[in-house]
């Protein structure tokens, strides 16, 4: 009977060790599990901040724009009409820079006549009489 209780005394330090054993390692996963827990609580608090800054970032970006097609049409608008009114414009420019041209020739015409006419001897009133 003595063999029985040694016997028996020795399974308990084993099965301690063992529970011992297996309560530390169910300790060391738990801690692992809540230590990944918190890494992914951050993962998604971050995500979170990321989207609302985009949030906010689409708004402001809705804020500026929103107007922008019409103003654009505005804008295509005024230069098709600036187009039609250039290209009526363009035959009085035109007939402006001839008219402009001949009175740039007539004035140099009439300069140098002028320049011939005082550069010709001038004749005194007498000399004309003589003849």
């Amino acid at each position: 009977m003595m063999l029985i209780i040694q016997w028996v005394c020795e399974l308990s330090r084993r099965n301690a060790k063992m529970l011992v054993m297996v309560v530390v390692i169910n300790l060391l996963l738990a801690l692992f599990c809540f230590y990944l827990a918190w890494k992914v609580w951050q993962f998604r608090r971050a995500i979170a901040n990321a989207a609302d800054a985009l949030v906010i970032a689409e708004k402001n970006t809705h804020k500026v724009l929103h107007g922008a097609p019409s103003a654009i049409l505005k804008g295509q608008i005024g230069t098709s009409q600036l187009r039609q009114r250039y290209q009526q414009l363009e035959p009085q420019y035109q007939k402006v820079r001839q008219a402009l041209a001949l009175l740039s020739i007539g004035q140099t015409v009439w300069n140098q006549r002028i320049r011939f006419l005082s550069a010709s001897p001038q004749r005194s009133p007498q000399s004309k009489s003589r003849r």
